[in-house]
């Protein structure tokens, strides 16, 4: 797939949504838009409308299959995974709009999210690659992937999701922020900030 194809599919939605929409594209499509060399065949996204979202939905399906362009889509990408990050929409960046259609691109530290949430080998070869292209700060990382465990529900996925970031801090830390970067110092900041989170959640229960 590349950028034209998905300009294409959005420009041919556009002829056929009278209605604002927002999509905020993710998963391996947001990864290829920002230097990810992994070859995607569907488009990810989330779907804002302020129409009938059932009416925007057939557009969209329809369109899908003319196009012979898969597309997977939800109005709460948060909830792809066990970990997620309700306030997805925040950092986003305007990529482009077609009619009354605006599409976004993910803020990368949020899109990281579901990577790490699945974590394959090519999700992580994703993630490095995308973060040494982008280089978000990491410390603005370790506080948003400590805000998405607080806001998801309890499960046994949140310690594994942690042992997830440790790995990536210590393994690939220095691959992806240089030889400045301290492993341990990431390794204490995110604890700390866990903690911090996992205070909010009890105040949070006990004003319930």
């Amino acid at each position: 797939m590349k950028k034209t194809d998905i300009d294409r599919f959005f420009s041919a939605a556009a002829k056929e949504i009278s209605h604002p929409i927002q999509i905020y594209l993710t998963g391996g499509t947001l990864a290829w838009f920002f230097g990810g060399s992994r070859p995607t065949q569907d488009i990810d996204f989330a779907l804002k409308t302020q129409g009938p979202w059932e009416e925007t939905s057939r557009i969209l399906k329809e369109l899908s299959l003319r196009e012979g362009m898969p597309i997977e889509f939800s109005e709460d990408i948060s909830r792809w995974g066990m970990v997620g990050y309700a306030d997805f929409t925040r950092g986003a960046r305007l990529y482009q709009s077609f009619g009354k259609i605006k599409v976004y691109l993910l803020d990368p530290i949020v899109w990281s999210v579901g990577k790490i949430g699945r974590f394959t080998s090519s999700d992580l070869d994703d993630l490095i690659l995308v973060f040494k292209r982008q280089r978000p700060d990491w410390r603005k990382a370790v506080r948003l992937w400590a805000s998405a465990l607080r806001q998801s529900p309890r499960s046994s996925e949140q310690g594994l999701f942690v042992k997830k970031i440790h790995f990536l801090l210590s393994e690939h830390g220095r691959e992806i922020w240089g030889r400045a970067f301290n492993p341990e110092m990431a390794q204490t900041y995110l604890l700390e900030k866990i903690k911090t989170q996992t205070a909010k959640r009890a105040v949070s229960s006990r004003n319930l």
